[in-house]
């Protein structure tokens, strides 16, 4: 394996791992956020729980304020702002990280003519 190759090997775990932390801190902090809704809202059922992080991830106020899950979503963004934060990062990261492998690999592929 010459020297070249390996610099694109190290590139390519490095950013296939921020890939995976992105993945698993929209996972981990969607599931906390939902826990925190259901703590807070008794009756909230699971699915408006999701609804009312995804509404208030996307920072949309298009949710009637009576409404549970629009009550949630309120409650989470005053409360949580930090954690919306870090899952709207997460999700740029995760979208923006497979391309940035595939121009590894293209690069690698045109530098080394695709030899190890």
């Amino acid at each position: 394996m010459s020297g070249t190759t390996l610099i694109f090997f190290i590139a390519g775990v490095l950013v296939f791992f921020v890939f995976a932390l992105a993945v698993q801190m929209r996972l981990l902090a969607g599931v906390a956020l939902k826990r925190a809704a259901r703590a807070k809202f008794d009756t909230l059922e699971d699915g408006p729980a999701r609804f009312a992080v995804l509404h208030a991830v996307n920072g949309s106020d298009t949710l009637e304020p009576g409404d549970e899950a629009g009550d949630a979503a309120k409650y989470l963004t005053a409360e949580y702002p930090s954690a919306l934060a870090h899952i709207r990062l997460a999700r740029k990261v995760s979208l923006i990280m497979p391309g940035v492998l595939l121009v590894i690999i293209v690069a690698w592929r045109l530098t080394t003519g695709g030899e190890v």
